[in-house]
């Protein structure tokens, strides 16, 4: 087994090289929004009880797409869990998801007046 090979350049030389534009095209950008929707979809159907109820809208901006959930009202307290820790991490991750593929992701769960 070889060892990875470590390249090190000296400031001079890489302020020389030209620069290239490594943003993600359109259409990866729309099937990353469609992952993400996915992935929040499959983890709030384990979630709920309910989960026929469940839907996710996309909303996309420029650099921002907001995933907003549909759902009944007997299914939020599911989706936020104790002290919000459920809808918490699933924020996280797709945070950190869509961060590292050149978007911003925000998820907005629906709010029930009493």
């Amino acid at each position: 087994m070889s060892l990875p090979k470590i390249i090190t350049r000296s400031a001079s030389s890489s302020s020389s090289a030209p620069k290239v534009d490594v943003s993600p095209s359109s259409t990866d950008l729309a099937a990353e929004r469609e992952n993400g929707r996915k992935l929040i979809l499959g983890l709030l159907t384990e979630l709920v009880t309910d989960s026929s109820s469940l839907s996710i809208d996309i909303e996309v901006g420029e650099r921002t797409t907001v995933y907003h959930v549909g759902c009944k009202k007997e299914c939020i307290g599911q989706i936020l869990g104790s002290k919000g820790k459920n809808i918490g991490a699933i924020r996280t991750l797709i945070s950190s998801i869509s961060a590292r593929k050149g978007f911003r992701g925000i998820v907005e769960v629906p709010y029930f007046s009493d």
